[in-house]
């Protein structure tokens, strides 16, 4: 919705309401996957150490094939390991592995709901065709030319990652923090009091929130020329001067007043 790159699953419910999700992209799912790559691979070491600190202890028990038969096992634990993590984690975890929780995502079915049990099992079933042939180059391609950033797994179950809401409102937060900190600086030589705050219309916090989404892409001069009336406006609607403000730096003010109320 904020970078022209962003893309979106849309739902329609049966109450008409719209329901958007922006898609997880390449970076924040690469990220999430090397933090489950590094628990898998905690586990899976200490399984590979547990073996061989066995073999050691009952040597004469594993030589030969004997010994054979638990490096087998051991490999299969390991492989079972690897599907098993992200079947179980996404299945009974609201379609989460730890690495999907930290970064924010979340796997959901195309209509919005929550993923099966089945979807889960397809789309991790087809993470082998996504990883050919070495380091997800097929999928990572899928991805690149899916309008939902969709692997194979994904397209054949019908899920996609999104970004959960509140993970999306914060990287909004820090974006819009990092494009006004130098008004910032200059911000808040007044503080709104409960009953000014309270003569806001949902109309004009969109106006004002809609304008400092405009700070990161468009030239100062432009900016000002739009924040001038802007800023008149709420000037006159709150009865508070601009006390020497210029009018970027008003409507930073009052917008850092206003957001915590608004922008939920």
């Amino acid at each position: 919705m904020y970078d022209t790159l962003n893309k979106e699953l849309v739902v329609t419910t049966p109450e008409q309401v719209q329901l958007r999700f922006q898609t997880a992209g390449i970076g924040s799912r690469a990220i999430a996957k090397l933090i489950d790559n590094f628990i898998v691979g905690a586990v899976s070491a200490i399984a590979v150490v547990a073996v061989l600190l066995a073999t050691v202890q009952f040597r004469a028990r594993t030589m030969g094939a004997g010994f054979d038969y638990v490096v087998a096992g051991a490999v299969i634990f390991i492989v079972l390991l690897n599907a098993g993590y992200y079947i179980c984690t996404e299945a009974f975890m609201g379609g989460r592995t730890v690495g999907k929780r930290i970064m924010g995502l979340r796997v959901l079915q195309d209509n919005g709901q929550p993923a099966t049990f089945l979807s889960v099992l397809i789309r991790n079933l087809f993470r082998l065709l996504d990883m050919l042939p070495t380091m997800y180059l097929v999928g990572l391609t899928v991805m690149l030319f899916s309008k939902k950033d969709k692997r194979i797994g994904d397209l054949v179950a019908g899920t996609v990652v999104i970004i959960e809401q509140q993970r999306q409102r914060e990287r909004r937060r820090q974006r819009i923090d990092n494009a006004i900190w130098r008004w910032a600086q200059r911000a808040q030589p007044f503080v709104l009091s409960d009953e000014q705050r309270s003569r806001i219309r949902p109309d004009e916090w969109e106006l004002l929130a809609m304008w400092i989404e405009y700070i990161p892409v468009m030239p100062q001069q432009k900016l000002e020329e739009l924040a001038a009336p802007i800023a008149g406006h709420l000037a006159a609607k709150l009865e508070q001067p601009r006390s020497g403000l210029d009018a970027t730096s008003y409507l930073v003010t009052v917008y850092l007043q206003l957001r915590d109320e608004w922008d939920v």
